[in-house]
């Protein structure tokens, strides 16, 4: 009794010590940076190439910032092996190696690993990027948000309301004229007139249109992309002027209407005004907002919480000591 009373003390001294040991002198974390000038340089480049001017100090460590948590869910995945059982991976280092002419004669298993053993994977944007993407989605699983509630939708509606309203819709055919033909608009009209031409037959008068002749329950903005934003101003003021005289008869032509490309005379076939949304038009729009909204803050949560098991190092990571904690 007495062997086995010793025995269990120094059992509880072992876990003691090793807790105590653990606490003391914890295992290193794994060191993610500092960013190398080289890749500082390339953003720095980028940035300039896009916005036509250097970055702030503040915009650069935000990007490095970036780069730094990039870099740690790299190393997360590859810890988790996640780069051996993907075939995304799999199937970009065997181009890799095909690429580079090591492949002859090797299958596709033999050409797998010895890109691995030339660790073609740790260079490869490819296999980053998808290592990244594999490793965000088990964050998220891990991490799931809620779902957003029917009173959350109809709180959204409501503030955004003004943004959601729907735009009025054209219904719309039109006679075109370039602008070498301009002189015979007024004749051209006259004679559509006179003979109570219908659109169809009217448009025979005109020249090709490239866009087509017919605009079926088209936005302002849709009309803009085909005639320009001249046209469509000249197409709500001559509806306005319509609009105004009582019991005014639709449809009906109106114009002449410049656009960029010469003269229209135009049918109006339909028009529906401007009106405030329905919820039930637009409750799964705001349903995947709110969800892409939720799935990105849990996102950005589980990584600050990654970031407590690695050794963040250099530029960069004041700026993630900067951001706020996630509850």
């Amino acid at each position: 009794m007495a062997n086995s009373s010793y025995t269990l003390h120094f059992i509880a001294l072992g876990v003691i010590f090793y807790q105590l040991q653990s606490a003391l002198f914890p295992e290193p974390k794994p060191v993610i940076g500092p960013i190398s000038e080289a890749r500082i340089a390339s953003l720095n480049e980028r940035w300039i190439s896009s916005m036509g001017r250097a970055p702030s100090d503040e915009q650069m460590a935000g990007f490095m910032a970036v780069e730094l948590d990039r870099d740690m869910l790299v190393q997360r995945a590859l810890d988790l092996d996640f780069h051996l059982y993907d075939s995304i991976v799999y199937q970009r280092l065997i181009r890799n190696m095909k690429f580079l002419q090591l492949a002859d004669g090797k299958s596709d298993a033999q050409i797998f690993k010895q890109a691995l053993g030339m660790q073609l994977h740790l260079d490869d944007e490819v296999v980053k990027r998808r290592l990244i993407q594999m490793m965000e989605q088990r964050l998220l699983a891990n991490n799931p948000p809620p779902k957003p509630s029917a009173a959350e939708i109809e709180a959204v509606f409501i503030e955004k309301r003004e943004a959601l309203r729907r735009p009025p819709l054209y219904s719309i055919e039109h006679v075109f004229f370039p602008a070498e033909r301009a002189p015979e608009v007024v004749a051209v009209i006259a004679k559509i007139t006179d003979q109570g031409l219908d659109a169809k037959a009217a448009r025979e008068l005109g020249a090709p249109f490239l866009q087509g002749h017919r605009f079926i329950k088209k936005t302002p903005s849709q009309l803009a992309r085909n005639f320009g934003k001249g046209f469509v101003r000249e197409l709500e003021s001559e509806l306005s002027a319509i609009q105004a005289v009582p019991n005014a008869k639709q449809p009906q032509w109106l114009g002449p209407i410049s656009s960029v490309y010469g003269v229209h005379y135009v049918w109006l076939a339909d028009f529906t005004a401007a009106r405030d949304a329905r919820l039930d038009e637009v409750k799964q729009q705001l349903r995947r907002d709110l969800e892409y909204s939720a799935n990105r803050q849990a996102l950005q949560c589980a990584i600050k919480a990654l970031r407590a098991d690695f050794d963040l190092r250099g530029g960069g990571k004041a700026a993630l000591d900067k951001e706020g904690l996630c509850e």
